[in-house]
């Protein structure tokens, strides 16, 4: 009887200690930093955990407490309606937005993905009504399951270079959604990416994954690369009886003109010689404070108003999916 006695006393001891490393393991230590809560993830960086803040724009910061911001911790912000814009421009060490972490949030208008950041999570955005114009811009080569599912008010997406992979129902059930630009870069898109949109219009290039999706799946598509038209050239049906006199070069010394002054395309943010989304992502990044290593304002001007605004990013994404502009975007200045 006192050997059985000892066994008991010797497992209820061991279950106690099974239940306190248990709970230090899980335990979490969260510090406050302003309006911000976080969590540490190392010696460097950590996890915003709350933010308390009363603005209507959710800024992320790009550190607190001399911690770089990484990640926005899984269902962080979801079902919030305190705050309607979000800027994650500032964050350039952001690298992940966890699972759900807006899900169900009042954001709404333009929506910009930055490029730093690497994984968008599943639901991520999932369930925001009010989003309209979404810049995907990230690193990120997966757009994960049900990361915009059901945001009904999502009329235009523009994905980047980069993206390779849009999962399960990324973006079903969008009524409102009519544009979404799709690179050459995505080579996989799941049967359900686009389920329940029955307004969509791809927009991509010729032969690429996108193209053949949008045929199997008999959705209405744009190629970005298809050329322009052209009118024939009508030859002379007679040729000139006249001798054609060469005219004698001038004797006098010809006098140089001045050098015109340097001509600028409409919408060539970078000064590249081309107008494309790249120029839009340079006039975000500029707009947002991040150093780029080329611009130029007069032509970023797509509007003409006298300042650089999100509206001429969004002209210029406009007119590289081929949809009409009323500003003369590609011609010189």
């Amino acid at each position: 009887m006192k050997i059985s006695i000892k066994l008991l006393v010797s497992l209820i001891l061991v279950l106690s200690l099974l239940t306190v490393t248990a709970t230090t393991f899980f335990a979490e230590t969260i510090f406050t930093s302003g309006d911000f809560s976080y969590t540490l993830m190392n010696d460097n960086y950590i996890s915003l955990y709350d933010w308390e803040g009363g603005s209507d724009t959710l800024t992320i910061p790009n550190s607190l407490d001399y911690y770089y911001v990484r990640e926005i911790r899984n269902r962080c912000f979801i079902n919030r309606n305190d705050f309607t814009s979000l800027d994650l421009e500032k964050a350039n060490y952001l690298n992940r937005i966890g699972l759900n972490a807006f899900k169900g949030s009042a954001l709404s208008g333009e929506l910009s993905v930055p490029a730093q950041i690497k994984t968008v999570a599943s639901g991520a955005f999932e369930n925001c009504d009010s989003i309209e114009v979404l810049y995907y811009n990230a690193m990120a080569p997966v757009v994960s399951s049900q990361c915009f599912y059901d945001c009904d008010s999502l009329r235009e997406v523009y994905l980047t270079d980069g993206v390779t992979t849009i999962e399960n129902h990324a973006f079903s059930s969008c009524d409102s959604l009519t544009i979404f630009r799709i690179p050459d870069t995505v080579t996989s898109i799941s049967s359900v990416a686009f389920e329940d949109c029955p307004n969509l219009v791809i927009y991509c290039y010729t032969d690429s994954a996108a193209h053949q999706f949008a045929e199997s799946n008999g959705i209405e598509y744009v190629l970005i690369d298809a050329p322009e038209p052209t009118e024939p050239v009508t030859e002379p049906t007679e040729a000139p009886t006249e001798p054609v006199t060469e005219t004698p070069e001038p004797t006098e010394a010809v006098t140089e003109q001045p050098t015109e002054a340097v001509r600028l395309l409409l919408g060539d943010a970078d000064g590249d010689g081309m107008v494309d989304v790249t120029d839009a992502t340079v006039i975000q990044r500029v707009l947002n404070y991040i150093d780029v290593s080329s611009y130029n304002e007069n032509a970023a001007d797509v509007n003409r108003s006298g300042d650089v605004e999100i509206i001429d990013a969004t002209y210029i994404m406009r007119y590289s999916a081929l949809l009409t502009v009323p500003y003369p975007i590609g011609e010189w200045i």
